[in-house]
């Protein structure tokens, strides 16, 4: 009878001429030369000069590894990552790396102690685990901070570069006054009164129409710095609000141009130095000007008094 190892290999040689012999045969090759590398590996181990303790030691690297794994699954990994950076952080600083010298540059409206309280220095800070990144972050949800830029010199010394957003106007929605930058962006509440002058926006949408209303309206020197307020009309058009008291109702489509023909307009016949409410603009044939209470009456009086030909006369 033949052995179970000489049936195989007779069996694979068999193989041979089949379809698939030939892949069958490297494959039994391939096994064998493992097997055969496994064996000499096992034979070079000497299980008997191991450490001492080393069943110990793996198991503690096991137990570690499943407290490791229930941390994980448990959701617990972002607390036990903020103990074990402040863990590092107060040896750090031990260690001398702490911070301790914090040079700010670029903030007017931003108050030093709202920037070190976005950051949350406390004990356990230092350079080492402080991520410029996150801080620069932080930095950045301060209203009137546009841009932060933040360096770690060491040992212990971090540098804040602040640049603030300049504030363009003044939105007004219901009762609530707010700053705002050139793309419409709330800065924060009107809450001191240098700010007071600055012109006013007033309406739904009219905090993000403000920056180009304002440029066009910068073009006009005459009349630029006499505008007070601005009222957004439907989120469509707007109507100004001089200085004086006038309305100035510009149309919706082309209000640079409006603004160009009042100008002339009032180089030539002083239009807004006159008695009147309102002028608008609305209309492209025809320029409609509303006078004032008062010019109304003297305008009546000059037309009563003037005298009338009779019938019948020579005129």
């Amino acid at each position: 009878m033949q052995s179970l190892g000489r049936a195989l290999r007779i069996v694979g040689r068999r193989q041979v001429d089949g379809p698939n012999g030939r892949r069958t045969e490297m494959l039994f090759a391939s096994r064998s030369a493992v097997v055969a590398k496994g064996a000499r590996l096992l034979r070079r181990l000497r299980f008997d000069r191991l450490p001492r303790r080393a069943g110990v030691y793996a198991s503690l690297a096991f137990l570690g590894m499943w407290v490791s794994y229930g941390v994980v699954l448990g959701g617990h990994g972002s607390a036990v990552g903020s103990a074990a950076t402040a863990g590092v952080g107060y040896v750090a600083a031990q260690a001398g790396f702490g911070i301790e010298q914090v040079r700010i540059s670029g903030h007017k409206e931003t108050g030093e102690s709202e920037i070190l309280a976005a950051l949350e220095f406390g004990p356990a800070s230092s350079l080492v685990t402080l991520d410029p990144y996150n801080a620069q972050r932080r930095l950045e949800r301060i209203d009137w901070v546009k841009s932060a830029t933040v360096k770690k010199l060491f040992p212990g010394t971090i540098e804040i570069e602040i640049r603030e957003r300049e504030p363009l106007a003044l939105w007004q929605i219901g009762g609530i006054v707010s700053l705002i930058d050139h793309s419409g962006s709330t800065i924060g509440l009107l809450r001191h009164r240098r700010h007071a002058r600055l012109p006013m926006v007033v309406g739904y949408g009219a905090n993000r129409a403000a920056g180009e209303l304002l440029d066009l309206i910068a073009e006009h020197p005459r009349i630029a710095g006499r505008v007070r307020a601005a009222v957004r009309v439907a989120e469509r058009r707007w109507n100004l609000r001089l200085d004086n008291g006038i309305e100035v109702r510009l149309p919706e489509a082309d209000p640079g141009a409006a603004l160009a023909e009042l100008v002339q307009i009032d180089t030539e016949s002083g239009l807004l130095a006159r008695d009147i409410l309102m002028v608008d603009m609305r209309f492209a044939d025809r320029l409609v000007v509303r006078l004032s209470e008062s010019a109304m009456e003297r305008r009546n009086s000059e037309t009563a008094s003037r005298p009338h030909p009779s019938h019948g006369s020579d005129t």
